[in-house]
């Protein structure tokens, strides 16, 4: 069992959102690879809030050294798979969302409109209306299967994403990085996701293999 603590008497709030985002990402990676791509989602986190700051970036602020210096290419050359990965743990997440109902004590399990039964290759011919994803077998071996230490996670960012969407419009990385009430949200869900999906009957997962995180 691997458990992450975010402590936001210790982090930022740009650095707890860049490990939440490492981990959901890159839950496989060395701390090597991990450590990178944190650093430059710390150095994407301060260049955004920049933009959309003016005055704070004007005003001298405590930040660590490793991000400002931080150079386009090294971000480039961490981030390279990160899109695609994201990607991959938001459908992810919506096929775990059905999951999550399945156990969900004293609630009936509803279908989504096409599915005969709750089980994977179910799942995955459902997300195929993502018009990246042509082949059901793909979407178990490539998406589904990497992203079971952290499927809470996913379902945690997909329904968090899919409840603000009406609103505001499509939830951005942003989003996880800037503003501490999401990724509290965040991490409260994947927490309760993750008791949730133990129980399921239909799921089958180690919960030693789950990537825990918690809040101080």
């Amino acid at each position: 069992m691997t458990l992450h603590v975010i402590d936001f008497d210790r982090l930022d709030v740009y650095e707890a959102g860049a490990w939440l985002i490492t981990i959901l990402a890159y839950p496989d990676a060395d701390d090597e690879t991990q450590g990178h791509v944190h650093a430059s989602l710390c150095t994407h986190a301060l260049r955004v809030r920049s933009e959309i700051e003016p005055d704070w970036a004007m005003r001298p602020q405590a930040t660590k050294p490793i991000y400002s210096l931080r150079s386009p290419y090294e971000c480039n050359r961490a981030l390279r798979t990160f899109e695609r990965r994201m990607r991959d743990r938001m459908v992810a997440g919506r096929m775990a969302i059905a999951f999550l109902k399945e156990a969900l004590p004293g609630h009936p399990l509803i279908l989504p409109a096409g599915m005969k039964r709750l089980s994977l290759n179910q799942l995955a011919e459902l997300v195929l209306d993502d018009p990246q994803l042509t082949d059901p077998d793909n979407v178990e071996t490539r998406i589904w299967r990497p992203s079971l230490p952290v499927i809470h996670l996913c379902s945690a960012v997909q329904i968090f994403s899919s409840q603000l969407e009406p609103k505001i419009g499509p939830v951005v990385l942003e989003a996880l990085l800037l503003d501490r009430n999401a990724i509290e949200l965040v991490i409260r869900a994947a927490e309760y996701h993750e008791t949730v999906l133990a129980q399921s009957r239909h799921l089958r997962i180690d919960p030693d293999r789950m990537i825990r995180i918690r809040l101080v």
